[in-house]
């Protein structure tokens, strides 16, 4: 079992005793027929209000704040997140602003020593696992230099698709594309913009010593 299904596991105990009901896991989020990402957890309250649940191992950072909104409004659901806490006050003043519900974990979630060691562990072999496998798929993409330099610029998306002069309904259908051909499914663009600065390292290296 993977870290993320594993702490998943341990977010939706939490709801439980929260009062909320787990409905659903791994919503893929929809935009005019394109796949744009991912929701954890699919949770209703007593009153019946359905959430769109995001669950950070860490803490939730502006951008993390931003993807709950988003993702909440395509599913026509309240965006809540369950993370160890705000990053920074711009995220918690963020959240306040756009309404994100947040439930921080570290005042409810109780990790015995070894599975906290564990839980860690394989979060951060997944995570190496992605970047190679990501830096792999970058190094057989062809005239993808104006792309990489927009992803390697930009803090959002609109920046991002702005940059290569794409509209909204184009924006998410290259968005997809470009996390199909990666494999990075609903990863942030902070964890893409980070491959590909150390893409762009490796190839300026590389350059150097030829």
């Amino acid at each position: 079992m993977g870290s993320g299904v594993r702490f998943e596991d341990y977010a939706a105990e939490l709801l439980s005793r929260l009062g909320f009901r787990v409905i659903d896991r791994r919503v893929k989020v929809m935009s005019n027929g394109v796949e744009v990402g991912e929701v954890d957890l699919i949770a209703e309250d007593e009153c019946g209000n359905r959430y769109s649940v995001e669950v950070k191992a860490g803490k939730v950072d502006v951008s993390g704040v931003r993807q709950a909104y988003t993702n909440a409004k395509l599913i026509n659901a309240r965006p809540l997140v369950l993370a160890r806490g705000f990053s920074n006050d711009s995220s918690r003043a963020l959240a306040e602003e756009l309404g994100v519900r947040v439930i921080e974990l570290e005042e409810a979630v109780v990790l015995k020593p070894d599975e906290l060691r564990a839980a860690v562990e394989s979060a951060i072999y997944d995570l190496i696992d992605e970047l190679a496998n990501a830096l792999v798929a970058l190094m057989s993409m062809r005239n993808a230099d104006d792309a990489l330099e927009a992803v390697a610029q930009c803090n959002d998306w609109g920046c991002v698709c702005g940059r290569l002069g794409l509209s909204g309904d184009e924006c998410g259908r290259w968005i997809s594309g470009l996390r199909g051909e990666l494999g990075l499914k609903a990863s942030s663009l902070r964890t893409l913009r980070a491959i590909v600065k150390l893409y762009m390292l490796i190839k300026g290296l590389h350059g150097a010593n030829a």
